[in-house]
C-alpha cells in the first residue's frame, strides 16, 4: 500500500510527536500492532481512548483491518473510532490513510463489510494521503472478493489517484483486471441506458456482475451465513435480481407451509447456488432433511417381526440408524417413539427368539432368565407364536427340573428290590420310613410326572420316572400289607 507502515516494537521511531497523555494509549496501539486483542480489551477497560492515534496516524482501528481481526473491529466501531473516517467533503485536512483503505488492500472482506455497513458508512469514494480510493487499493491488493464489495457501493472505476493512475492500472491480478475491464467498457447503465460519468457512477450488481446507475439497484444487508445473528453483509442487486430472489423466497417459504419433501426439494433446487436469504435456505435445508429422515424412519420400520436371528443383525442396525437420524434432524417425535418401540419389541423377541433355539438346561439360573426374557417380550406385544413357543419350553423345563429331583430323591429307595432290604440301610430318603409320608411323596410324585406329560418333558426322563414310580408301588404295596 502506498502508505508506509510504523516500525515494529525495538525500532526507532522518526519524528515522534509530543508524549501523549498517559500510558494506556500508547500500550493499546502497541497491542493493536501486536493483535493482541486480549490485551486491548483490558487497556480498553481501563479507560485507553479506542480513537487515539500515534504520530503516523495510525490507529487501533486501522492496525484491527489490516489484521483483519473482525470481533476487535466490531468492539471498536462499538466505541465510535469510525467516526473520524466518515467521507465528508467539507473537510480539507484528511487523514493520510483509513480503516477501509488497509481492509481493502490487504483483502479483508469481512473487515470491509463492517466498515461500509450501517452506522459507520464509510465511504468507497474517500481517498487517501496519495489520492488512492478503496477501489484503487483492492485493486493493488489483488483481492476480487473486495473490489466486488466496494463497487457494489457504487464508484468510479475511471477514478486517478494524485499520479494519474486508475484501479485498474495497479492491478496484477487477472481475475480483479477482468472485472475492472467488463466495468469500464460499460458506457451505460444496462437496464435504463442513462450513460456513466464520474458523477453517474457504475453500480456492481452482486449476483450478475454487471453495472448499473443507483437508479436501477436495491441496496440491503443480508446474513452472511445460517449462524449470522445480525444482517451485516452488504449487497447491491440489480432490479432483475431482485425481484427473481424474491419469487425464489416466494416458494421457499410456500414450501415451508406446506411441508412435502416433492416442494421442499424443487424448492432449493430452484434457489442452487443463487444469493437467496441463506437463513431460510437453511431452514428448509433442514426440514428437507427432517422429512427424509422421517421417510427412512417408515422404511426401517417394515420388518415387525423377528422371524429369523439371521435377518435381526441387520434390520436392528437399519431402524438404529434411522432413529438416530431421525432424532438429529428433529422428526416428528410421534414417529420416533414408535420407532423406538418397534426397536424395542425386536430386541425383546431376538433376545428370547436365541434363548429359546439354544441348548436348554433345566438349571434354575436358566430357567430364571428364559422366564425374566419372556416376561419382557409380553410387555413389549412381542410376536405371539414366539410367546407361545416360550412359555411352553419354560413349562417343559420347569417339569423336567421337578421330575429330575424326585428321581433324585427317589434313587437310593429305588436300589433295594424288597422292603425287607431297607432294615438297617442309611442314605434312605426320611418319607420312605413312614407309610403315610411315603404314601404322600409318591402321589406327588405321580403328579409332576403327568404334568410333565402334559409339559412334553424327554421320552428317556419319563421312562425312568414311570419305572421309579412303579418300583416305588411294590415297595410301598409290601410296606403296607408285608408281602413282597
Amino acid at each position: 500500500m502506498a502508505t508506509e507502515e510504523p516500525r515494529r516494537d525495538g525500532e526507532e521511531e522518526e519524528g515522534d510527536g509530543a508524549d501523549q497523555a498517559g500510558t494506556l494509549n500508547p500500550e493499546l496501539l502497541a497491542a493493536c500492532m501486536r493483535n493482541d486483542t486480549d490485551a486491548a480489551l483490558e487497556l480498553i477497560d481501563q479507560g485507553a481512548d479506542p480513537c487515539c492515534e500515534d504520530n503516523r496516524q495510525w490507529s487501533p482501528l486501522i492496525w484491527a483491518a489490516s489484521h483483519g481481526n473482525a470481533s476487535l473491529t466490531r468492539l471498536l466501531i462499538k466505541h465510535n473510532a469510525a467516526d473520524v473516517y466518515k467521507y465528508d467533503e467539507t473537510v480539507k485536512a484528511k487523514k493520510k490513510h483509513s480503516p477501509l483503505h488497509w481492509a481493502a488492500f490487504k483483502g479483508h472482506l469481512k473487515q470491509l463489510e463492517l466498515l461500509m455497513a450501517p452506522p459507520q458508512n464509510l465511504s468507497p469514494h474517500e481517498r487517501d494521503a496519495i489520492g488512492n480510493t478503496p477501489l484503487h487499493q483492492a485493486a493493488a491488493g489483488g483481492n476480487l472478493d473486495c473490489a466486488k464489495c466496494i463497487m457494489a457501493q457504487g464508484c468510479d472505476v475511471f477514478a486517478k489517484n494524485d499520479r494519474g493512475h486508475t484501479p485498474y492500472a495497479l492491478c496484477t491480478a487477472p481475475e480483479v483486471q477482468q472485472l475492472l475491464q467488463k466495468a469500464m467498457g460499460s458506457m451505460a447503465c444496462k437496464a435504463t441506458g442513462k450513460q456513466f460519468s464520474s458523477t453517474v457512477l457504475r453500480y456492481l450488481c452482486s449476483w450478475s456482475l454487471d453495472v448499473f446507475c443507483e437508479a436501477a439497484v436495491t441496496q440491503m444487508l443480508v446474513y452472511e451465513s445460517p449462524d449470522a445473528t445480525e444482517k451485516e453483509k452488504p449487497v447491491t442487486w440489480c432490479n432483475e435480481v431482485r425481484v427473481a430472489i424474491q419469487e425464489l423466497e416466494h416458494q421457499l417459504n410456500h414450501s415451508l407451509h406446506l411441508n412435502q419433501l416433492e416442494t421442499v426439494t424443487t424448492a432449493l433446487a430452484a434457489a442452487g447456488d443463487k444469493p437467496v436469504d441463506s437463513k431460510l435456505v437453511h431452514q428448509v435445508s433442514q426440514v428437507k432433511a427432517k422429512l427424509e429422515s422421517e421417510i427412512q424412519l417408515v422404511q426401517g420400520m417394515q420388518v415387525t417381526v423377528i422371524t429369523c436371528l439371521d435377518e435381526f443383525g441387520g434390520v436392528h442396525e437399519a431402524l438404529t440408524k434411522a432413529i438416530d437420524d431421525a432424532v438429529e434432524k428433529n422428526a416428528d417425535p410421534v414417529r420416533v417413539q414408535s420407532a423406538k418401540t418397534l426397536r424395542r419389541k425386536l430386541v425383546s423377541e431376538a433376545s428370547l427368539m436365541r434363548c429359546v433355539q439354544g441348548p436348554q438346561k433345566t438349571t434354575p439360573g436358566h430357567i430364571e432368565m428364559l422366564t425374566g426374557l419372556n416376561t419382557v417380550a409380553k410387555a413389549e406385544n412381542a410376536n405371539e407364536e414366539l410367546l407361545v413357543q416360550a412359555t411352553k419350553l419354560i413349562a417343559k423345563l420347569t417339569s423336567e427340573a421337578e421330575v429330575k429331583k424326585r428321581i433324585a430323591e427317589a434313587a437310593p429307595l429305588c436300589e433295594i428290590s424288597s422292603y425287607k432290604e431297607a432294615e438297617g440301610k442309611e442314605g434312605l430318603p426320611e418319607w420312605s420310613i413312614e407309610t403315610e409320608k411315603f404314601e404322600d411323596f409318591h402321589e406327588d410324585y405321580k403328579s409332576v410326572v403327568e404334568a410333565g406329560e402334559r409339559d412334553l418333558i424327554t421320552e428317556s426322563l419319563k421312562l425312568t420316572a414311570f419305572e421309579q414310580l412303579a418300583m416305588m408301588e411294590r415297595l410301598l404295596m409290601e410296606k403296607k400289607f408285608g408281602f413282597a
